[in-house]
């Protein structure tokens, strides 16, 4: 089951539960930031109710987290 949860700076907390939907994920890279997209198109959800997660992240905290698990994760 993939869900994403947010808080932001006032505290509330929004969630977007994919439950057991197919999702697909994208990320798309840009000079200065990293796009991350979840989307769970459902044919019998109504046009604009279909579930997505959007994520933009400084391009360099990104290298840095993805290095240190890359770093971190054991092959086996």
């Amino acid at each position: 089951m993939s869900h994403v949860i947010v808080r932001g700076a006032n505290i509330r907390r929004h969630e977007v539960d994919f439950g057991d939907d197919e999702i697909s994920v994208s990320a798309h890279a840009g000079s200065e930031t990293v796009g991350l997209a979840n989307d769970a198109s459902h044919e019998n959800r109504p046009e604009g109710r279909h579930r997505i997660a959007l994520m933009n992240i400084l391009r360099h905290i990104f290298s840095e987290t993805i290095a240190e698990l890359a770093k971190n994760t054991r092959v086996l």
